[in-house]
């Protein structure tokens, strides 16, 4: 039987008394928020204005709330097949002991949920940036191009995405798996499989990619397709670039161990291995570029770079050469300062970096007229067709420019700032205004960003206050505190978040919502597809599990990002991994070897968190004051309000609770929540009933559908 309204007991106990401390979680002040909400564990004595209630009507769970058609259609992902109290090391573990694997997954009923009637229409597609109706970004990782079809695209626009981001369109080398030093040599290692990181090891901007190179995920000409199609289906596309590193010299150009490179010489009496890295055994080394007319090499440099005059037999190549004589075993980045092209800096893949690399570490100037000309190049070349009028309908290619919309920069600190704010000077005639551009530094705190979103990526474009974006990751590191058993969460949101800042912290910094691309996981803290957990050593080897969102919490960490105001939400999906694709030991994605690892690009939180998060977009946004009480078991709820008509509501623990008072000043109708389709009523601002159900997210949006008659309410467009 349907519950009958209980605003007359509302009444009764008047406005919610806020408890402001640990049990309360909330720091707002009552005065200023939109809501007020009391919540108790389902079936508890009820404590108001320290009076003892004994609720007579009690929700005991959503078979009693009021839905749409009589029907709650609640599929909550957080805790199908997954146990709350697993712990990172078993994330890490999983049930993926050997190659070819399989990782826990949700039930097939947390995915594909459909969004319940009588709500406005979903807001898909993009304007100008002063415009834009929708913001969210899709990653395919590990995807090939050809491999992303025109009705996966229309997919993904329809459910309210924005722009897909693809893996890095570049020739690189062919790099291994090998066990981090400090870790048993596991049996999956031994097939000799192929690094997704060999994807973020270039060796030739001129070239996208063939069909011997391990690890390209297409050719040009399918590079072109895919962002001819993604165009014409309403998405724009952001290409991940690796500019800040280089394979290092006698890297594998495929497969085949006998591919390796000869580009480099050594000093006389001495031999360079590239498997224990002493390139201060070289005396120069060169990566041939090839050349793509009217832009690799970029302007007139082919002739007035120092570099280019250094390379022999006609190739454009970037060079460099090292002044020291004298090998040292153990090599000495301040012993060794290569000249030209490439630096000795210390980094990543032994010390093969492109000059004005490693800028993290305090350097701060010019890039080497080689290294400039060719990135440029590289950039000029993906953007392509002179765009800076801002127009998508020209088709992609090769020869003329890609015609893409935005890049996601890979360490993005591996270059200075003065070589960032030069290539997008140089690059002005290819930039669009609706260009994304957005930068990757793993770091718990939004200080050292400081500089990296000072960039000015506008300098080609017509939106002259656009600055460099930054992945979130200081926001990512709270959420899994706040997330984790035992964490604070209303109090931990209200302290990192803001109206307009997507991190904010007295000690580490502050975040603009303007410069944040929010994200619960990315490539480098899930696993992926080729290996059971590849990435979870590293994690350790940092010294912590800031970033390891674990599967048990990503769809309420989800939820977060997508109701937040502040920020571009981002949702990662390794397409190879859902299918059960993985790469073998001759460099092709086959099925079978995958690992399964979960999907959440089409998770039921997410389907509803797009919805919620295009329709409150530019709506400001407020927490909520939420009391749960000593009795609830601590600090597990939060809310906030977006507007005068959105709420979300996110609930880390196991209890439901339910409501037994409120205040608001949110407008007076219905509302119903995308997960559950359950309908709640604000009339004389006060809401008629709630129930919230354990490891949940819910999105409440107006309403002015029909109700069920035992309602005692109706709902309509005025």
């Amino acid at each position: 039987m349907k519950l009958k309204p209980i605003a007359l007991l509302i009444a009764t106990l008047g406005t919610a008394m806020v408890i402001n401390g640990c049990s309360s979680g909330s720091s707002s002040n009552p005065n200023t928020s939109t809501l007020n909400m009391t919540l108790v564990p389902v079936g508890t004595t009820k404590s108001a204005n320290k009076v003892s209630i004994q609720n007579t009507v009690p929700v005991t769970g959503l078979e009693n709330a009021i839905c749409q058609n009589n029907t709650c259609t609640w599929s909550n992902s957080a805790n199908q097949n997954i146990k709350g109290s697993q712990t990172i090391e078993q994330y890490c573990t999983g049930t993926n002991t050997s190659y070819g694997g399989t990782s826990t997954s949700f039930g097939s009923a947390a995915y594909g949920m459909s969004l319940p009637s009588g709500i406005a229409a979903a807001k898909t597609g993009y304007g100008t940036n002063s415009s834009r109706n929708t913001d969210v970004i899709l990653e395919l990782f590990n995807t090939p191009f050809a491999n992303i079809t025109p009705a996966m695209l229309k997919q993904y626009a329809a459910m309210g995405y924005t722009s897909i981001w693809v893996s890095p369109p570049q020739y690189n080398a062919a790099v291994m798996y090998s066990a981090p030093p400090d870790m048993a040599q596991p049996a999956w290692y031994t097939g000799n499989i192929p690094a997704w990181y060999g994807a973020y090891q270039p060796m030739d901007f001129g070239q996208i990619g063939n069909e011997s190179n391990p690890l390209t995920y297409g050719t040009a000409a399918q590079l072109a397709t895919l962002v001819t199609n993604a165009h014409a289906a309403g998405l724009q596309v952001i290409v991940d670039v690796a500019i800040h590193q280089f394979a290092q010299p006698g890297a594998q150009t495929n497969i085949n161990a006998n591919s390796a490179t000869t580009y480099y010489e050594a000093y006389s009496g001495q031999t360079y291995n590239y498997n224990s890295g002493n390139t201060q055994a070289l005396s120069q080394f060169w990566w041939p570029q090839t050349k793509v007319s009217g832009y690799l090499p970029f302007g007139n440099t082919a002739t007035t770079c120092a570099s280019f005059a250094n390379n022999t037999n006609g190739v454009t190549a970037l060079w460099a050469n090292n002044p020291n004589t004298t090998y040292n075993p153990t090599p000495n980045p301040t012993s060794a300062p290569w000249k030209a092209d490439f630096s000795g800096t210390a980094g990543w893949f032994d010390n093969v970096l492109p000059s004005a690399s490693n800028s993290s570490s305090g350097w701060s100037g010019a890039a080497s007229c080689g290294t400039q000309s060719v990135f440029d190049g590289y950039a000029a070349w993906l953007m392509g067709y002179n765009n800076s009028a801002g127009t998508m309908s020209g088709n992609a290619s090769a020869t003329a420019g890609f015609n893409v919309d935005g890049f996601r920069i890979d360490d993005i600190s591996g270059q200075s700032v003065t070589f960032w704010n030069q290539l997008f000077s140089d690059t002005s005639a290819y930039n669009k205004d609706t260009n994304v551009f957005f930068g990757e530094y793993p770091n718990t705190s939004a200080s050292p960003y400081n500089s990296y979103t000072s960039i000015k990526t506008a300098s080609g474009n017509n939106s002259s206050g656009n600055t460099m974006k930054m992945l979130n990751f200081p926001l990512l590191a709270g959420l899994v505190s706040a997330l984790n058993m035992g964490g604070a969460l209303q109090a931990s949101l209200t302290s990192m978040i803001s109206s307009s800042n997507a991190y904010q912290s007295s000690n580490n910094g502050t975040l603009a919502g303007v410069n944040a691309i929010n994200l619960a996981m990315d490539q480098d803290t899930v696993p992926d597809s080729f290996n059971p957990r590849a990435m979870c050593p590293w994690i350790p080897a940092q010294g912590n599990w800031d970033f390891a969102m674990n599967y048990y919490n990503a769809p309420l960490a989800y939820g977060i990002i997508m109701a937040i105001e502040a920020g571009t939400p981002y949702v990662f999906a390794d397409l190879q991994a859902e299918s059960n694709i993985g790469v073998n030991s001759a460099g092709k994605m086959v099925s079978g070897l995958g690992n399964g690892s979960v999907s959440y690009w089409n998770l039921n939180e997410v389907i509803a968190g797009i919805y919620f998060h295009n329709q409150a977009l530019g709506k400001t946004m407020t927490w909520a004051n939420i009391n749960t009480s000593v009795e609830s078991g601590g600090d597990n709820v939060a809310a906030l309000t977006r507007g005068n008509n959105y709420v979300f509501i996110v609930n880390k623990s196991t209890t439901a609770y339910e409501l037994t008072n409120s205040s608001t000043s949110l407008a007076s109708g219905c509302y119903i929540d995308l997960m559950s389709h359950q309908i709640v009523n604000i009339h004389n601002g006060e809401i008629n009933q709630l129930y919230v159900p354990g490891q949940s997210v819910m999105y409440f949006v107006p309403y002015t559908g029909a109700v069920p008659s035992s309602a005692g309410f109706t709902c309509s467009a005025s």
